[in-house]
């Protein structure tokens, strides 16, 4: 008779170990995210993950050799490093978003001057996966690609939020809520934000946190899917009249429902066909 097959045995304490190391530094890599640009203390982060002083800072320098972590300016904080900018690229690239909005992009800043960017939702952040420069250099919350910000925070980031399911919703927004204050915003003014994209389809946004910035946001929705990426356009609003953001806004419209309708073509039919293959 052959043999029953063995029931896995518990994990070994190495394995256990590995586990918990691997676990604690997803978990300060996380807080380095919320943290932002501005990056964060090595005592409050080992305060929030409950670890010590001495463990957080291996944990730290570990990430830092391999450029996942860095030092701000000064080298008291930490922020997320240049090699997660990569990682971040590369896991849009693995679905195809940024390669098939690229050009997309390309065309709104060609045409109308202006900085464009591709927003990707990351559990309860919004990430910059591409950015294409305008005529002009503008300042931005995210900086460049790898910026991250709460879900509720800048225009291309309210527009992945809106087109969650409403549990959802709630859900980020509760978990959110007290990282709002860090960028000047409240829950009360993100909830309107929402209200005006669920209401139009887009965002302008006049009442940019960056003083003299305006933006528009449109959420990319393929069919079948939930909402997870928006293409946003920042600009120094006195530069675009009422007509004239009415008229971008159509011309991202445009762009939009092309991307949409490429992520809605099945990989197969998009293939180029083998040699041989009529």
């Amino acid at each position: 008779m052959p043999r029953p097959p063995a029931k896995p045995g518990p994990a070994s304490p190495v394995a256990e170990s590995s586990i918990q190391v691997l676990d604690r530094a997803v978990g300060l890599l996380r807080q380095l995210g919320e943290a932002g640009a501005g990056g964060q203390q090595l005592s409050r982060l080992a305060n929030a993950l409950g670890l010590s002083a001495s463990t957080t800072h291996r944990l730290l320098a570990a990430l830092e050799h391999h450029s996942w972590v860095e030092r701000v300016e000064g080298g008291k904080r930490h922020r997320l490093g240049a090699a997660l900018v990569a990682l971040a690229g590369q896991a849009a690239d693995g679905t195809g978003l940024r390669r098939i909005c690229r050009p997309a992009l390309a065309r709104l800043s060609g045409e109308s001057g202006e900085t464009t960017f591709l927003i990707v939702r990351s559990g309860l952040n919004a990430v910059v996966v591409d950015r294409q420069e305008g005529d002009y250099v503008i300042e931005s919350l995210t900086q460049g690609v790898g910026g991250l910000m709460p879900l509720g925070i800048g225009a291309g980031s309210v527009a992945i939020l809106a087109g969650q399911p409403p549990a959802e919703i709630e859900a980020v927004l509760s978990a959110n809520a007290g990282r709002y204050a860090q960028f000047g915003s409240s829950l009360e003014q993100v909830r309107h934000r929402l209200a005006r994209v669920q209401a139009d389809g887009a965002l302008m946004l006049d009442d940019s946190l960056i003083a003299g910035l305006a933006a528009i946001s449109l959420p990319i929705r393929p069919p079948g899917h939930a909402v997870t990426a928006a293409i946003a356009v920042n600009f120094i609003a006195s530069r675009l009249d009422a007509e004239a953001r009415q008229a971008l806004l159509e011309r991202m419209r445009r762009e939009v429902a092309a991307v949409e309708a490429s992520l809605a073509v099945p990989a197969t039919l998009s293939r180029p066909p083998r040699g041989g293959e009529g």
